[in-house]
Parts: structure tokens; sequence; C-alpha cells
């Protein structure tokens, strides 16, 4: 037998064998000292590099920081720098040195590295102070947070924030400071949200961490502010512009009239008054025969703005030089076909008037005015029946019934001796209702009482009312909302708040729900049936930083133009706050759009505000 043969068939079966059972493990060769920084500060995140090589296989490292050891949760490929972080509590020299382990078998490790030392230096941690969060977020919406925080160092700070699915940065500002960050939650959940501040040594402070409720409805979706973070001061207008739904307002911090997408709350386009540095005002309405926003100005201007654009197509009486315009203020219109029915302050010869126009598309005329004298003007906008009478309250206590022509009142009611007369709106059997300062009053249509339901109780009546398919829903200035049998009008029930007075229009939506808005922008979305509360939602805790600034509401008593813009709702069921700091879009139900079979379920009736029933 010739060995050599033998030899090196088993030498070839050790091959084998050790090919299938594996040549024996070795441990990583020892690292080199790991380098990084010479010196850092107590609580600061300090970052040092360690790399080393093993024939086959994965590394993890065991870092010794002196103060603390960490066992590695990372494995790394051969050779690969390793980046590892840690943070000392005490100011001192410390000796860093890392060891090299088998990811694959733990027991295989490599000497301890030579040490690398670095001096901590003094550093107080950054302080969180307070983070404002929103009462609910809106899934699928921008959710904004307010973080407060300081340094004790004065250094320069920024703030982490781990949302559930992601994590924001802010850049350093210097201290103290507040950061406004937002996120977009994509379901409906309590999200735990951590955040952080960091000083510019990389010094975090402790965690603070919030829980916020995520839903559907009763947020704030979208808020819009201007440039100079004015509100809005009127009524919103709710239409589709061609290309999507936009709400429409005057912006009076930067004196233009907006359009703004209904679902993003993104501004589309502007336009300003022929002499720029005057307002939009009385509140705007649709005239849809013609395409056109109508809407008044302080110039003493009615302007008709194109819905596609917002450019001016006319405005009457077309006053120039400046130094001519009137500057006598239209309150808000009532839009029959393409005539406008609007009343006016009181004018060049002292007297008040309401006025009837036809929009001819590129021009106007003016088809016919009414003047009630010296004593009494219109209260807010009128509202016109399905035979074309207009109807209208007076600040000295009538109610006025107007032929289309306005030729010459019909009838009128006196039905209070001092005071404003406040609505009106129209049932479907032609039954007028409108609110005074001590009562709730229904009058048929042919000028007679029906009934009144007095709110003296209160010390304050009623100012604006929506009908529903059976009842009608009206605030009053003490904080209280009814709930009135529109045939006898006993009261069905009645809801208080404490924190504000309703001195806007309720909305009524086709759900069974009904939304009330009062003074401090905080709307309340109300069961039709009982008057209980299913959410409310407080639209200024969603303003940068929770605050409530802005604008201050137009004074008391209401009058022509003297009253607070009243919202709206868009056809997929959000409902539009025009607050004291900004517009808010408020998420609603997507079955609770405008009731469309109520005879007059939101101010001026319907989206586009014609007042016409």
């Amino acid at each position: 037998m010739d060995w050599r043969k033998t030899a090196g068939t088993a030498l070839l079966a050790l091959v084998v064998v050790l090919c299938m059972t594996g040549c024996p493990s070795k441990p990583p060769a020892t690292p080199g000292a790991p380098w990084g920084p010479d010196s850092t500060w107590t609580y600061s995140t300090y970052t040092c590099s360690v790399v080393t090589t093993i024939a086959k296989g994965s590394i993890r490292y065991i870092m010794d920081w002196s103060d603390a050891t960490d066992t590695g949760d990372i494995a790394y490929p051969s050779g690969e720098t390793a980046a590892v972080t840690h943070e000392w509590e005490a100011v001192g020299t410390y000796d860093v040195k890392v060891q090299a382990i088998r990811d694959d078998d733990p027991k295989k490790a490599s000497d301890f590295s030579p040490a690398k030392s670095v001096k901590v230096n003094l550093n107080q941690r950054p302080v969180v102070d307070s983070v404002l969060i929103p009462p609910v977020a809106v899934m699928g919406a921008e959710t904004n947070i307010t973080v407060y925080g300081h340094d004790d160092d004065d250094d320069s700070i920024r703030a982490i924030v781990k949302w559930p699915r992601g994590t924001t940065t802010t850049e350093l500002t210097p201290t103290p400071c507040m950061f406004t960050v937002s996120n977009v939650f994509t379901k409906v959940e309590t999200a735990e949200v951590v955040v952080w501040v960091q000083d510019w040594k990389k010094a975090k402070s402790l965690p603070f961490t919030v829980r916020i409720p995520v839903g559907k409805e009763g947020g704030v979706k979208w808020l819009w502010q201007d440039p100079e973070e004015g509100s809005m001061s009127t009524s919103a207008l709710v239409a589709n512009d061609g290309s999507g739904e936009v709400v429409m307002s005057f912006s009076w911090g930067d004196w233009t009239f907006r359009a703004i997408s209904a679902d993003k709350g993104k501004s589309k386009r502007s336009a300003t008054t022929y002499y720029r540095e005057y307002d939009f005002s009385g509140g705007p309405a649709l005239c849809a025969a013609t395409g056109h926003v109508i809407v008044g100005s302080s110039e003493g201007e009615l302007y008709a703005l194109r819905l596609s654009d917002l450019r001016a197509d006319w405005r009457w009486p077309n006053v120039t030089p400046e130094s001519l315009e009137p500057f006598i203020e239209f309150g808000a219109p009532a839009i029959s076909g393409s005539d406008i029915y609007v009343g006016r302050d009181q004018d060049l010869d002292s007297l008040y008037r309401i006025y009837k126009f036809t929009d001819l598309g590129t021009s106007v005329t003016k088809a016919a005015d009414y003047s009630l004298g010296t004593s009494q003007g219109v209260v807010d906008a009128p509202a016109i029946d399905a035979d074309g009478s207009v109807y209208f309250g007076t600040d000295s206590g009538y109610l006025i019934k107007m032929d289309a022509n306005l030729a010459s009142p019909l009838w009128k009611r006196h039905l209070v001796p001092i005071g404003e007369v406040h609505g009106p709106i129209i049932g479907s059997d032609g039954t007028v209702y409108c609110g005074t300062d001590s009562a709730v009053h229904a009058i048929t249509p042919d000028g007679n009482d029906k009934w009144a339901a007095p709110l003296v109780l209160e010390g304050v009546g009623a100012a604006r009312m929506a009908l529903g398919q059976s009842a009608l829903f009206v605030g009053t200035e003490l904080g209280t909302a009814y709930s009135i049998n529109p045939a006898t009008g006993g009261v069905n029930w009645s809801f208080h708040d404490s924190l504000g007075s309703f001195t806007t229009t309720p909305i009524v939506a086709a759900n069974g729900y009904v939304y009330f808005q009062n003074d401090n922008d905080i709307l309340f979305c109300l069961n039709q049936a009982d008057g209980s509360k299913v959410w409310a939602c407080d639209c200024n805790y969603y303003l940068p930083g929770g605050g409530r600034s802005g604008n201050p509401r137009r004074p008391k008593p209401l009058g022509l133009l003297d009253y607070d813009p009243n919202p709206s709702i868009t056809n997929t069921g959000d409902i539009i706050v025009v607050g004291q700091g900004a517009l808010f879009c408020v998420a609603g139900y997507s079955d609770g759009p405008l009731d469309a079979t109520a005879p007059w379920p939101k101010w001026q009736k319907d989206h586009y505000n014609t007042g016409k029933k």
C-alpha cells in the first residue's frame, strides 16, 4: 500500500470534516484605543469611534466608560468603524476602553484596548418647562404642539420631539425659547409623544412625555392667519371656485379678501379694495347667476369679485378720486337671482336706506332704494321669501316687510320700543322668526303675531338663529343655547356655557347635530334632540403657543356692521370658525354637512349666504 496515498486520503477526509463541522472560531483582534474629542461636558452626548477585524462574522463592542459599562447591542461587520455614545453626569477625567466580542460566540472576546482619556467639564441639563398640546388631534391633519424650554447656562437650545412614527428636531434658538412642532397622526389612538430640549453641547433634558388623543372629529384640522397674525373680520362664505371648495372672508390684518382652500387651509388668491388701505366689510354673499362674490367696503363701495379669480368686475358707486368716496358702508347682502338687496349706513343726506341692485355681469344698475329716514337703520342682513318679498330688522325695534321692488312696506311691526331686531329668518310655511333683546318672535307672513318666547330671565335676549327640520336654535349673550318649538315657542331644551356668549348663528347639520360657537371661539357640537354635548373644540388652543391673542371683537350693540363674524360649514361636514386670532377649520362629520332639508340651517340660509328662502 502506498503510504502517500493513505496520508493524502486522511488529510482530505480531515478537511471535509472540518468544513462540515466548522473551523475553530477565533476572537476578534484587540482594537486600538478608541478615538474622539479629548473633552466634553456633563449630560452631553459624547461620541467616540472604534474599529477592529475578525476572520469571519460580525463584531460587538463592550465599552468601559469608567463610570459605566455598555454591553453593546449593535453588530458591525469586520473592519467597519463603530460610533458609540455616552453621557457623564459628573465632572472628572475618564479612561475609555473597548473590548471586541464575536457576535455569534460572545465567549470569544479580545483583550481591552488601550485607554482614551476624556476630560468632562461642568454643564447643566437644559429644561423642558412645559408642552402645550391640543385637546384633540385630527387624524390625517397637521397637529401642532408647543414646547417651552430654557438653559441655566444661557446656551442656545433645540427641541427634539419623538412621535409614534418619526422624530422632529428644530434649529438651535437662544434661551429661553418656544418651539412649535407639527406632525400628522395616521390612526385613531392616544399617541405618546416624548419631548426633550438639547443645548449646543448636545446635553439633553430629562424626557417630558405627553399623551395626545387622536380622533376624526372635534379638533382643528387647519388654521390660517395672515402675515400679520390678524384674523378675518367678515362671516365666512363657502363655495366651489371651479378647482375645489374655498372659504372666503376679509382679512383685516393684511387688508385683503381671500379665498382659502377648504381642504388644506392654503391661501389660493386674494383681492384688495380699489384704494388698498380700506376694508371689505359687511359679509360676502355669492351671486351664482353671474359668478360674483358681492361684498361692501369701508370706502362706501359695493364690489362684485369673480368667484374664479377674485378680480373685480364692477363696484358701485365707483367714485374717484379717493377724496370723493362716500365712506358710507354697506351691510351683508341678500341675493335673489341677479338681484341684490343690501342695507346701508347713514347716507349723505342723513338717511338710512335699503337698496336693490341688479348684477349685469360686467356692470351693475341700481334698481331701487327705500329710505328709512334718519331714525332707524338696517340691522345685519335682509332675508328674501319665496315670493320675493324682503324682510329686515332695524335698530329702532321694527321688523319690516317690503315688496320686491322696494316701493313701500307691506307691513311694519314695532316689536320693542328700544333696541335692535336681529335676523330675520323664514320658515317653510313663511313664518318669520327674529330676535330682540328680550324675546324670540314668530310673525306670520301677513304680519301678525304667532308667538313670542321671552328670554328676559337671562336679562339679554336672542341675537341670531337657525331653523332645523323641527326646532328653532338660538343662543344668548349670557351663554345659553336654546332649542325652541317653532310652532308654539316652547323651549325644548337649553344648554348653558359659562365660558362665553353665543352671539353667532348656529349651524344645523344633516346628521342630527347642531353647532354653536361662542365669543371665545369654542365650538360646541350638541345633539339636536336633547341638547347633550357631543364635544367642544376650543379653537384658540390650536394657535401657536396656545395663545388667545388676536384682534378684539367688534363692539356691542349689534348693528349693520358691528357683529361677530358667523361660522359656516363645508360640503364635507367640516366647520369654519372665524376666530379672534385665526380662521379655523374644525373637523366635523362626513355624514353631517349642512342640512339641506332644514328651512334655514345657518346664517343667511345656505353656503352662498344668499338669505333667500
